[in-house]
């Protein structure tokens, strides 16, 4: 898998995408087969591309999918796995799924998850990676502001969106007879180029502070749901990956030259390459944190793909 150096995650940012806990490993764990569930921020269609900034091959407008990975793709090339969606030469055997769907909310994740189960179902070889809420809290937020849900209304709906994603977790696992699972936080939209419009529209700053609050309640209520031992899950913080990219004032830090706008020109989402960008983003897919207003680019997936690699590599699995 092509992932620039340049962006992996180093020690210290490392430490903090991953969460804690778990005994010593006793072996080396290889997964046999990898199964990604999530929503847009995980997929790969069947051509190849992405919800993202999509890579072009050499002096051509073919898509060159391998080169930008989604984060349960670099993961997977971690392990020699590779998804169907992204084999081009059709010789490599695929040994990973792509069970993410553009749009999924929590209850969909699980309808997936549930149906795998009943055909499939998962053992310790199986590897799971995991990471919805963001579809969830945007709809929250949309009723907050159209006034169908009060701000203690809407909270309490993400809260209880993120506490059956952190059970399903468990369900996965099951007390370490399942699949392991690597299971991620939504990014932040508090700090997207969304949140900002909706800023500028207001004339106040409550609907970012709403989106944060939101993201937050989520977040925690997912965490907590979870049996973390660190033996049958680990937990990739990428909210917090997403503040401390967008906030950190030293762009080159993480190999960026703009943390607050859209690099994608056109929609949908699928059909921006690096050929459709703004002209700051200079034919790359990296050097912008958002691809549009409200998803991340290639440079945030290929951060929270090293951080669960190494997730995967280092706890007891």
């Amino acid at each position: 898998m092509r992932v620039l150096k340049s962006i992996l995650v180093p020690a210290a940012l490392a430490a903090l995408l991953a969460a804690c806990g778990g005994s010593e490993r006793v072996e080396d764990y290889v997964p046999t087969k990898l199964v990604a569930f999530g929503d847009e921020l995980s997929v790969i269609n069947s051509d190849g591309s992405k919800h993202g900034v999509n890579a072009l091959k050499t002096n051509s407008t073919e898509l060159d999918c391998a080169t930008y990975p989604v984060w349960p793709q670099a993961v997977a090339s971690g392990y020699g796995l590779v998804f169907p969606q992204c084999n081009s030469s059709g010789v490599l055997t695929t040994s990973a799924e792509m069970k993410a769907v553009a749009g999924a909310k929590v209850a969909d994740v699980v309808a997936a998850v549930q149906a795998y189960q009943g055909t499939t179902g998962f053992t310790r070889s199986t590897l799971v990676t995991l990471m919805a809420g963001q579809n969830d809290i945007l709809a929250a937020y949309a009723d907050w502001k159209s006034g169908a849900l009060t701000s203690a209304q809407a909270t309490a709906q993400v809260a209880a969106a993120g506490k059956t994603l952190g059970t399903l977790v468990n369900t996965i696992t099951a007390s370490g007879n399942g699949g392991r699972v690597l299971y991620a936080t939504p990014p932040d939209i508090g700090y997207s180029p969304f949140a900002a419009s909706e800023v500028a529209s207001a004339g106040s700053e409550d609907r970012r502070t709403m989106l944060r609050d939101l993201t937050a309640a989520f977040v925690e209520a997912m965490r907590l749901a979870v049996t973390n031992d660190g033996a049958h899950a680990a937990l990739i913080t990428a909210d917090q990956l997403t503040v401390s990219m967008a906030t950190n004032t030293n762009l080159s830090a993480y190999s960026l030259t703009n943390n607050t706008e859209a690099a994608c020109t056109v929609t949908p989402l699928t059909s921006c390459t690096v050929a459709t960008l703004v002209s700051g983003a200079a034919s790359s897919g990296t050097t912008y944190l958002w691809a549009d207003a409200k998803v991340p680019g290639p440079n945030w997936q290929a951060r929270v793909g090293s951080a669960a690699l190494s997730r995967a590599r280092n706890n007891p699995f």
